[in-house]
């Protein structure tokens, strides 16, 4: 038997040691960074100086209306201790009333653009019940992409795409939005006009050509959704006034003792004797039952550390925070592999305080770990993807229910994913029930399944198979197009089958999320 190397490999809700061929390219992610400053004096200076714009003090006074925006809990993952975004919206609310900005003229939305509501109590994750208290609960709302009350169409860009938001960005003098930078897809104009946004105006960029497989919406020098929010972005810039702030946290996941156990970093990993020491940890951890574990997950919160804060003009302060993210988070590889193997943590932005499903791990296998890539993916074309996660067929009803009816009453016959969007997203978003979920009962919008169905759909057609490794549902990873294999070993074999017996093998030991730039791709 050839030697083998053994690493850390997530499952589930499991954590394994994994057993892999001596040949196995691993790839770490880099250390974190750490922080050059506490979080409090970050804020301050970047709002003291801002990027492309007067500070934020010249643009108010005593009769302003301001609406201050921030992106929802779906990031980051897991969501974190003492969130950035609380920190940087308590340092404004206190900035504003200095300058004189009367509270009862201040208003909060959380940005959820198609995703689902949140309660009081889980946006407390996100803005800390200081911030709450403050502001007070009624001046706190959640977007909504569909209430033609609430919406303004503003223009059109020159290819003819809708530009409809929120209005209010239309009624206060100026609108300042808060964002995390959890990886490269994020911040930018996406904030505005994806969280912002009208539905009208969203599926405009969120479709099939947009998503395509080729270019991955984490890389947006390339990626065509990118393009299309700055050309929608030009038109808000041109009527408003936006004051964006954009964070970047390092990727300092564990907290604790739990660090040195499973936080493997480039140049760095835990012994194998630590190794060996918890695989009674892991043991005890498997055999507890489900929802003890989902509980766990959903109560999990990182110890992410703030490194870099900018703020001011969208176009002057982006590009600065694509840079630090790509330092944090890029890992330079010299080529791709022919089998790359994923371990998948039962995580998605999308099953954020809620329930991971089949579709989020079809989405997250195949739209966030393989397309977390600058130039091209760690898996080259006609490769094989090899995922590591039970794959259980398990809704949340009430955050899901497109995700229900999708998996239910529409697979295999819409598998393809061009055709899933093109036949079934008018159908999906014109849905009364669906409609009123989203509005009134914290559901993801009707067309979110099938976004991300699409979304990997395009990504699957680039490799020749994903497997999916201990898979305990066969039946399951079939419906979402993925082939069962009852362990890795097992896996491996399948996968140099379809590729070749001397197949190079790679594997990103996450978390902690992280992309990688391939041969010539900048990190």
């Amino acid at each position: 038997m050839s030697k083998r190397t053994e690493e850390l490999i997530f499952y589930g809700d499991d954590i394994k040691i994994g057993r892999f061929p001596e040949e196995t390219r691993f790839i770490y992610p880099n250390p974190p960074i750490p922080p050059a400053a506490p979080a409090s004096d970050l804020i301050a200076q970047a709002l003291d100086d801002p990027l492309g714009t007067d500070p934020l003090e010249s643009k108010v006074n005593s009769r302003s209306r301001v609406t201050i925006a921030f992106d929802d809990p779906c990031l980051p993952v897991p969501l974190m201790r003492n969130d950035i975004r609380g920190q940087v919206i308590a340092h404004l609310l206190a900035r504003l009333e200095k300058a004189g900005v009367k509270s009862e003229n201040i208003r909060l939305i959380c940005a959820v653009g198609l995703h689902r509501k949140w309660t009081m109590d889980e946006l407390s994750i996100v803005l800390g019940k200081k911030v709450i208290h403050s502001v007070g609960a009624s001046a706190i709302s959640n977007h909504d992409a569909t209430d033609p009350d609430r919406l303004i169409r503003i223009g059109q860009t020159p290819e003819g795409m809708a530009v409809e938001v929120n209005r209010a960005i239309d009624e206060p003098d100026i609108t300042i939005y808060v964002n995390i930078n959890f990886t490269t897809m994020n911040g930018g104009w996406k904030s505005i006009m994806v969280g912002m946004g009208a539905f009208d105006s969203i599926r405009c960029h969120h479709t099939p050509r947009e998503w395509n497989g080729v270019d991955s919406i984490m890389d947006p020098d390339h990626s065509p959704m990118h393009h299309a929010l700055s050309a929608m972005g030009q038109v808000v810039r041109e009527k408003y006034d936006i004051f964006q702030i954009e964070t970047v946290i390092n990727n300092k996941l564990w907290p604790g003792p739990m660090a040195g156990l499973l936080s493997p970093y480039r140049g760095k990993t835990p012994p194998l004797a630590a190794k060996a020491a918890t695989r009674s940890l892991f043991a005890m951890s498997a055999a507890s039952p489900g929802g003890i574990k989902r509980l766990v997950r959903n109560r999990l919160r990182a110890d992410y550390q703030l490194i870099g804060v900018r703020a001011g003009d969208v176009d002057a302060v982006h590009p600065r925070t694509l840079k630090q993210v790509k330092s944090q988070q890029n890992v330079s590889v010299a080529a791709p592999v022919d089998i790359l193997i994923f371990g998948v943590p039962n995580l998605s932005p999308y099953s954020a305080l809620s329930v991971f499903n089949p579709i989020l791990l079809r989405s997250v296998v195949l739209g966030y770990m393989r397309g977390l890539y600058a130039g091209r993916p760690l898996v080259r074309t006609n490769g094989v993807i090899i995922a590591c996660n039970p794959g259980i067929e398990k809704f949340h009803p009430f955050h899901h229910p497109s995700y229900v009816d999708f998996w239910n009453l529409h697979l295999p016959e819409f598998y393809d994913p061009e055709a899933c969007w093109e036949q079934l997203a008018d159908v999906y978003a014109d849905d009364e029930t669906y409609l009123d979920k989203y509005r009134n009962r914290f559901a993801y919008h009707g067309t979110h399944a099938l976004i991300n169905w699409f979304w990997a759909g395009m990504a699957l057609r680039q490799v020749k198979g994903v497997i999916l490794a201990g898979a305990r549902q066969p039946d399951t990873a079939r419906k979402i197009g993925f082939v069962p294999a009852k362990d890795l070993d097992t896996a491996i074999a399948m996968a140099r089958e379809m590729t070749t017996p001397h197949a190079t093998i790679g594997y990103p030991v996450m978390p902690p999320l992280f992309g990688v730039a391939v041969g010539d791709a900048q990190p």
